[in-house]
């Protein structure tokens, strides 16, 4: 539906649209869309980028909507699409959902206590996951090829609580 509206928005495929306006700023040249059925590029769940391409957009998100000097996004669009719209049952307590991304908080335990750390975060099929932690000033971008499985969750999770998260706090 997304992919849809942007299309009889702006009267550009999605792709070309994404490239113009996103991928061709950020100097991102490799990313392939999946097609569904009917053609048409799935803006749900077809795209793929590398890991780099993928921080770089988290790295525009850090960066209120900047890349290099130069606005991308803009960031009112990025503050309202990070307000909580919905709460969602992922298995993650405390999530919500604001327009297109993840919004969370996580437990993080340093020398001075526990306390909630806010992060944004995009879930991709197949356990793509990009996690932003704007007070961390810190992106963890990951691609993995676990398509359709109710465990593609597990790979990413491990890295982000048993190897990336400990390393950002001074225990």
């Amino acid at each position: 539906m997304v992919g849809k509206i942007i299309e009889r928005g702006t009267s550009q495929s999605l792709p070309d649209f994404a490239k113009e306006v996103l991928f061709d700023p950020l100097g991102i040249d490799a990313m392939e869309w999946i097609r569904g059925q009917d053609g048409v590029p799935s803006a749900a769940s077809g795209l793929r980028l590398s890991p780099r391409s993928l921080a770089r957009i988290g790295q525009v998100i850090l960066q209120g909507g900047e890349w290099q000097g130069r606005s991308v996004i803009p960031k009112s669009w990025l503050d309202e699409s990070f307000q909580p719209a919905a709460i969602v049952d992922i298995g993650w307590r405390g999530m919500h959902y604001g327009y297109l991304w993840y919004l969370g908080e996580e437990a993080i335990t340093d020398k001075t206590g526990t306390y909630g750390e806010r992060f944004i975060a995009a879930f991709g099929n197949g356990g793509q996951r990009l996690f932003v932690f704007p007070g961390f000033d810190f992106v963890l971008a990951i691609t993995t090829g676990n398509y359709n499985s109710p465990d593609q969750w597990m790979a990413p999770a491990a890295l982000l609580f048993d190897v990336f998260l400990p390393s950002l706090t001074d225990t």
